[in-house]
């Protein structure tokens, strides 16, 4: 009985991986086709539902390691950076918190991301991104760049981040200054230096 059941749980285990990977290539190639919102502009944010519904079901796999490894493998991360620059502002701010789901508390991802660019793309959202979603977003993902993260640190200090992070304390969105006051709560108590 113990070897038929571990059987059993083995062959769902390795179905189940398989399943993943199936839904994360789907939703890659949802995003990797074209935008409807990019070839006609004057049909308004509602064409961008298939990417936008994509980058949040990918955002929930991720949240496990292991998803969020096998994404990486499949390319996922330049995906997500490659949409931080979109014109349509729930394509970025998904991007961003894609990006953030991927990072937090994965080494390798956090190292390709930072070796991809992400860092100046993130800050450029959060100093002047117009739309409100996009900023916290952003936030999140520098967050999960940097926090227990030497070189995303150093890389963030060099970019002048430190000073970014104070401005998003003046932000008139609570969400924002809360998110930024965390961060910076954060890095200087790991790092006393930074005072």
């Amino acid at each position: 009985q113990r070897q038929q059941w571990l059987r059993e749980a083995v062959s769902e285990a390795l179905s189940g991986s398989g399943s993943i990977r199936a839904q994360l290539q789907r939703c890659l190639r949802v995003l990797a086709g074209p935008c409807p919102g990019e070839a006609a502009p004057e049909r308004g944010l509602g064409d961008t539902g298939s990417h936008e519904g994509a980058l949040e079901e990918l955002a929930e796999l991720c949240e496990s390691l292991d998803c969020a490894n096998e994404f990486c493998s499949l390319g996922g991360l330049e995906v997500a950076l490659s949409l931080l620059g979109h014109r349509w502002p729930p394509l970025r701010a998904g991007a961003a918190r894609l990006l953030g789901c991927c990072a937090q508390n994965l080494p390798e991802a956090q190292g390709r991301a930072l070796a991809l660019g992400a860092l100046p793309a993130l800050l450029g959202l959060l100093r002047g991104d117009p739309e409100p979603r996009v900023a916290p977003a952003a936030l999140f993902a520098l967050s999960c760049l940097v926090r227990a993260q030497p070189q995303g640190l150093q890389e963030l200090e060099a970019l002048g981040g430190l000073e970014v992070l104070g401005g998003a304390l003046q932000s008139p969105h609570p969400p924002l200054r809360a998110r930024a006051a965390f961060l910076l709560h954060c890095l200087l108590k790991e790092h006393p230096r930074l005072k």
